[in-house]
Formats: structure tokens, C-alpha cells, sequence
């Protein structure tokens, strides 16, 4: 499941799947790797602090405690179900 140059839609992700997100940071310049379970969009603030709507991904860290990470669906760049991959 590839973004590329389309808008990313977040439908098509299942609350409670397990995904790798790739997204990018533009004033970084660089390609961060999340990987977690979908728990569904939320409110969260892009670079500029103007409000967008946000992929929220619970993280398991090895060691410590969960997180919750916030993507923008506009900087996602690649979408892969890890789901599939324990099959």
C-alpha cells in the first residue's frame, strides 16, 4: 500500500492492524520508520502549528513503556500491513 504522489487516505487502514509507516520530514529532510497498531485518526498540529487530522500509532518499544506516535497523513510516503507478513 504505497502512497507516493497521491493523497494517503486513512480508510483504508483497520482500527487495531499492525502497519510499518514510512513518513517524511521536510525540514529535517529525512524518511522516519514507525511501526505499530492503527488506533485511528486524532487532532494534532503540523510543523507550521496550524490543526490537521493525524494517524495515531500505538509503539512497543522493546524496552519501556508504549507510546503513542502522531503521522500526518500528508508526509506519509509508504504503508505496509504487518499483519500480512506473520502469515
Amino acid at each position: 500500500m504505497t502512497a507516493g504522489n497521491d493523497p494517503f487516505d486513512p480508510e483504508t487502514l483497520e482500527v487495531g492492524g499492525r502497519y510499518r509507516v514510512d513518513h517524511r520530514h521536510e525540514r529535517l529532510r529525512r524518511t522516519f520508520r514507525t511501526e505499530g497498531t492503527y488506533l485511528g485518526t486524532g487532532d494534532g498540529k503540523a510543523e507550521d502549528g496550524t490543526p490537521v487530522r493525524v494517524l495515531r500509532l500505538e509503539v512497543k518499544p522493546r524496552f519501556g513503556r508504549s507510546s503513542v506516535q502522531n503521522v500526518d497523513p500528508g508526509a506519509v510516503v509508504d504503508v505496509q500491513s504487518l499483519d500480512e507478513e506473520s502469515d
